[in-house]
C-alpha cells in the first residue's frame, strides 16, 4: 500500500451535511469541488465553501512536493463537542482502513476547526497547516471565539451567569415561597458554586458521559455505573434524614453523626465507579490501566477508614491515639497497595491482554492490529490493511504507554 499525504479540511460542524447534504469523508478532487459548488450554492456566505477551494488549491501546490497526494474533507456531527469529534474520529478510522496515510496538510477556517489537530495527529503527523481567513468574518469571529473561550473560565462564568442567576432565584423565591425557600435555594446554589469553584463539576459531566458511552456502547460497566448512581441518590437521601432525626443537640455533632452513619454507602458507590473504570479498561484494550483503579479503590476504602475514625474522635466515641494509628496503618496499606498496583501495569511487557490493539510505527501511522501473542515463540502476529498476517519476533516491537510500537 502506498504512504498517502492527504489536504484534509475539517468541517467540525457539520455544515456540509446540514446546508449540502453530503456526508464525510468526501475524498477526491472532484468530490471536493463538487461539494463545495453545492454548499456555496446552499449557503453563498458560508465559509466552508472557500475553506474546500483553498485545500483544493492546496492540492495542486502539494502534488509538485509529494509522490501521493489525495484530498479529503472530514465532517462532524452538526455542533462541535463530544459527539462531532467522535464522529471525525470514526471518519477518520474509515479513511485509514482504506489508505496508509503518513501525513496531513490541514486547511481550515478558524480556531474551532483547529481543536481537532490531536485527533489528527493521532493517526499520523501534521507536515503543514494553513488558515483560510474570510477578511469580512475574521474580526466577528475572532471575538465571538474569544467571549466563548473566556467563558469556559470558572471565574468568569460564575461573574456572567452564577451571581445574576443567584440574585434573580433568590428574589423569586422570597417573593414565592418566603424564607424556608431561600435557605434552600442558597445551600443548593452554594454547593454548586462550590463544585464549580473546585472543579469538581467537570468531573461529574465527565462521569455522566462515560456513563452514556457504556450505556450506547453497551459495555458491562453501564450496570456498575447506575448502580452507584442510585446508591449516591439514596446517601444524599440518608445524609438529609440522619441529620433531621439526630439526637445530638448542636449542628455540628448532627452532621458528624450523619457522616459517619452514611459513609459506608458513599464508599460502595465510589467503588462500584472505581470497578466500572476496571471494565472499560478491558473493553477499551487499556488493561495497563487497571492497575492505577485497583490503587484508587484501595484508597477509598482507607480515606472511609480514617474519616469514620475522625467523626467517632469529634463525636467522643474513641481517643485520638485510635485516629492516628488508622492512620500509620492506611499509610502501609497504601503503600504495599501501590506496590501490587504495579503488577497490573504492562506497559513493560506483551500480553495476550494486547489482543485487538493497534500496531504503530515510530511516526504514529498504524499498521494493523494484533491477532496473537506466542509466549513461546516469543512473538507477535499483527493483520494489516491488506488482511495479512505478519509475524515478527518480540524484541523487535516496543511498548509506549499502552501502545505496540514496531521499530523500523
Amino acid at each position: 500500500m502506498k504512504k498517502m499525504i492527504f489536504v484534509v479540511c475539517v468541517d467540525r460542524d457539520n455544515d456540509l451535511g446540514r446546508k449540502a447534504k453530503i456526508r464525510g469523508p468526501v475524498v477526491g478532487k472532484e468530490a471536493n469541488l463538487n461539494a463545495a459548488i453545492k454548499l456555496a450554492l446552499a449557503d453563498p456566505t458560508e465559509s466552508d465553501a472557500n475553506t474546500i477551494f483553498a485545500a483544493i488549491k492546496k492540492l495542486e501546490e502539494a502534488k509538485k512536493e509529494y509522490d501521493h497526494v489525495e484530498i479529503v474533507t472530514i465532517t462532524g456531527y452538526g455542533k462541535t463537542g463530544l459527539k462531532s469529534d467522535k464522529e471525525i474520529s470514526a471518519q477518520l478510522d474509515k479513511l485509514q482502513k482504506k489508505y496508509f496515510i503518513s501525513g496531513w496538510i490541514v486547511v481550515t477556517d478558524g480556531m474551532e476547526d483547529a481543536q481537532v489537530f490531536p485527533l489528527l495527529q493521532s493517526r499520523a503527523k501534521i507536515v503543514s497547516t494553513e488558515e483560510v481567513i474570510i477578511k469580512q468574518a475574521q474580526a466577528v469571529e475572532s471575538t465571538f471565539y474569544t467571549i466563548k473561550e473566556a467563558l469556559k473560565d470558572p471565574g468568569v462564568a460564575r461573574m456572567a451567569f452564577g451571581i445574576p442567576g443567584l440574585i434573580l432565584v433568590l428574589v423569586g423565591g422570597m417573593i414565592a415561597f418566603g424564607q424556608f425557600s431561600i435557605q434552600i435555594i442558597s445551600l443548593v446554589l452554594g454547593a454548586y458554586l462550590l463544585l464549580k469553584g473546585f472543579g469538581i463539576e467537570e468531573k461529574i459531566i465527565g462521569f455522566f458521559n462515560e456513563v452514556s458511552s457504556s450505556l450506547s456502547e453497551q459495555r458491562g460497566s453501564v450496570l456498575l455505573y447506575m448502580g452507584a448512581i442510585f446508591i449516591l441518590l439514596f446517601w444524599l437521601w440518608a445524609i438529609y434524614w440522619q441529620f433531621i432525626t439526630s439526637d445530638y443537640l448542636e449542628t455540628g455533632l448532627s452532621v458528624a453523626s450523619a457522616v459517619r452513619t452514611t459513609l459506608p454507602m458513599l464508599t460502595l458507590a465510589m467503588l462500584l465507579i472505581g470497578a466500572g473504570k476496571a471494565v472499560d479498561c478491558m473493553h477499551l484494550k487499556k488493561a495497563y490501566l487497571l492497575g492505577k483503579y485497583f490503587t484508587w479503590m484501595i484508597s477509598i476504602v482507607l480515606l472511609w477508614s480514617i474519616v469514620d475514625a475522625g467523626t467517632a474522635v469529634f463525636l467522643r466515641q474513641t481517643n485520638l491515639d485510635w485516629f492516628l494509628t488508622v492512620i500509620m496503618i492506611s499509610l502501609v496499606v497504601l503503600v504495599v497497595a501501590m506496590k501490587l498496583g504495579a503488577i497490573f501495569d504492562i506497559r513493560g511487557k506483551i500480553t495476550k491482554l494486547f489482543i485487538g490493539t493497534n500496531v504503530m510505527d515510530e511516526d504514529g501511522n498504524i499498521l494493523g492490529k494484533v491477532t496473537l501473542i506466542d509466549g513461546k515463540k516469543q512473538s507477535i502476529t499483527f493483520v494489516n490493511a491488506k488482511k495479512k498476517e505478519i509475524e515478527k519476533p518480540r524484541k523487535e516491537f516496543d511498548l509506549k504507554q499502552g501502545k505496540i510500537i514496531l521499530n523500523a
